[in-house]
């Protein structure tokens, strides 16, 4: 009796905790990583070596060290710019500016050590797009500044995503009922894609559409999954939308920007201007809509 009453003792406290590590487990993460080797003049691998990545927009560090093969890797970075800094005893202090680091992108950024004191810094900057060779997942991301820019009727951000090879219109025939995204991710259907909004779910459990579209004004990126993701997106088959918000920096920011929605500086239709008929401001069916954005 007292062995069995220890054994479900045993196994309370197991799933105890569970339950207490379970909001310090994270799945479907809008991160990436930085990974790389590092060699020395004559290209051997080089253990022990001190790496250093920063975000360049907060100046946050996260700290690892080479493996016996040379090779590093640094986990569940944020999007954003970054430098990896490599030092060890006997060579120069390499600095590399990575570039933008986007939604889970492998990053893989490779280190030549020089010989020569540590208080001599060399400092390099990626140059090239960075290929892709570390995960078989196909994507592509849409980025800040065209989300900013490009026009976008009714200020629906996912109106990019027929952008991205791979997206195309819904079918209206029978996708008719629908009356979420009309999109289709690689050949799926249109109620079978995830959404995600920093990390966390962002499905209706109704009809699974989005539930939350933030202003394009506060969207850092977004990230379209098309096949070959990893399990841990394993919830639809249709794509996964991945969204993630501005952050804050070490700088002061803001957006201000002023709508402007009616005919007021429209052009005549081109009927009125063949009969010779005034346009109407009213009731003119062309209404067409103006945005300024200005960013500081």
């Amino acid at each position: 009796m007292c062995k069995r009453f220890s054994t479900l003792l045993l196994v309370a406290g197991v799933a105890a905790c569970l339950l207490l590590l379970r909001p310090f487990t994270y799945a479907q993460q809008p991160t990436g990583r930085i990974l790389g080797v590092v060699t020395d003049p004559q290209g051997a691998m080089v253990p022990g070596v001190a790496i250093t990545v920063t975000n360049v927009a907060t100046g946050i560090k996260y700290k690892t060290t080479t493996d016996k093969d040379g090779a590093y890797q640094a986990l569940n970075l944020p999007i954003g710019a970054y430098t990896v800094t490599a030092e060890r005893q006997g060579f120069r202090k390499m600095v590399v500016n990575t570039g933008q680091l986007e939604i889970n992108q492998n990053l893989k950024i490779d280190v030549a050590l020089r010989v020569g004191a540590v208080s001599e810094v060399i400092e390099v900057t990626a140059s090239g797009l960075a290929v892709e060779t570390q995960s078989a997942t196909v994507g592509d991301s849409v980025t800040s500044r065209p989300i900013v820019d490009m026009p976008l009727n009714g200020r629906n951000v996912f109106d990019l995503a027929r952008l991205e090879p791979g997206v195309t219109d819904a079918n209206q025939t029978s996708d008719k009922n629908y009356s979420g995204q009309n999109f289709s991710v690689a050949g799926g259907r249109i109620d079978s894609v995830t959404y995600l909004l920093d990390g966390g779910d962002n499905n209706n459990l109704l009809d699974n559409n989005v539930v939350y579209n933030p202003n394009p004004d506060a969207i850092a990126e977004f990230r379209i999954l098309e096949s070959n993701y990893n399990a841990e997106y394993g919830r639809n088959a249709g794509g996964i939308v991945s969204v993630v918000t501005k952050s804050g920096t070490n700088d002061w920011h803001g957006t201000a920007f002023e709508f402007l929605r009616n005919d007021a500086m429209a052009a005549n239709t081109f009927f009125n201007n063949r009969e010779h008929v005034p346009k109407n401001i009213l009731n003119s069916p062309w209404c067409k809509s103006g945005f300024v954005s200005k960013n500081f």
